[in-house]
């Protein structure tokens, strides 16, 4: 008998320090959510060393929180305005925009995948089929 609990404390937590290699492939978060609660969801997604994303998801707090996750970047924005008697003058300013904003996540192209490592950069992969190989 499956114990709700199993995936989220002992395989995913015991085993990747006992050379245990666990892999969960969920649909979704709210899937992991549904089956074994929402702490043992957290578990199973925080202990993951390696995560792939694929497009297609819609729950709009999940991909916020992976956009969050992946982080910002600076984006430099110029502007010239044209005053009186067509003098130009420049501002430049800068802000922060999402690397991966939650639309661009869920629109992931067929077989493209968006990997997060533990201490990497955000990938986005080009996946091949398993027939392929």
């Amino acid at each position: 008998m499956e114990s709700p609990d199993l995936p989220g404390r002992f395989m995913m937590a015991e085993g990747g320090g006992t050379g245990i290699t666990t892999m969960p492939v969920l649909q979704s978060l709210a899937q992991a959510r549904n089956k074994w609660g929402d702490h043992a969801a957290s578990t199973i997604w925080d202990a993951s060393i390696v995560k792939i994303i694929l497009g297609g998801a819609s729950a709009s707090k999940d991909l916020q929180e992976l956009s969050t996750l992946i982080g910002d970047r600076d984006e430099r924005t110029d502007s010239v305005t044209i005053g009186d008697h067509g003098k130009r003058s420049l501002q430049r300013s800068t802000r922060r925009v999402a690397v991966m904003p939650p639309e661009r996540i869920r629109t992931l192209l067929f077989g493209t995948g968006l990997v997060l490592l533990r201490s990497a950069p955000p990938i986005v992969a080009h996946l091949r089929r398993w027939t392929s190989r």
